[in-house]
């Protein structure tokens, strides 16, 4: 059980960089890359070509960010970014190199962990 010390303490909301939206699901851009890092092995000329495209977003994010939340994952924090704005822009550079629909489509339901839209995409491309 989880006990609150301070009843009348407000409590801390980071929001998202890029959609100013609450960061409700605080996983950090760097851990979810490790994740598409290894769904990648099954594609290792996509992962050729993505990775350092993801790499530099993240040497951006590093330079950029000013206060984050936690991360649930690795514990610093680094969650300046939320999951479905970090996986819009994996998507984003996935289309760029026209990744084929069931890459696109694997994607979208590996990592459509928050809800926020990517379920309408995917019922988009099984039309």
């Amino acid at each position: 059980m989880i006990l609150q010390k301070d009843y009348f303490a407000p409590e801390s909301r980071f929001l998202c960089d890029v959609c100013s939206e609450p960061v409700t699901n605080p996983i950090c851009p760097s851990c979810l890359t490790i994740e598409i890092q290894a769904w990648l092995t099954l594609y290792p000329d996509l992962k050729k070509e993505i990775m350092p495209k993801l790499r530099a977003y993240l040497r951006n994010l590093d330079n950029l960010a000013t206060e984050s939340t936690t991360c649930i994952k690795c514990g610093h924090k680094k969650t300046s970014v939320c999951p479905y704005c970090f996986t819009e822009f994996v998507l984003r550079e996935l289309r760029k190199i026209n990744s084929n629909k069931v890459v696109l489509m694997e994607f979208l339901r590996f990592f459509d962990f928050d809800g926020k839209g990517h379920s309408k995409e995917i019922e988009e491309m099984e039309a």
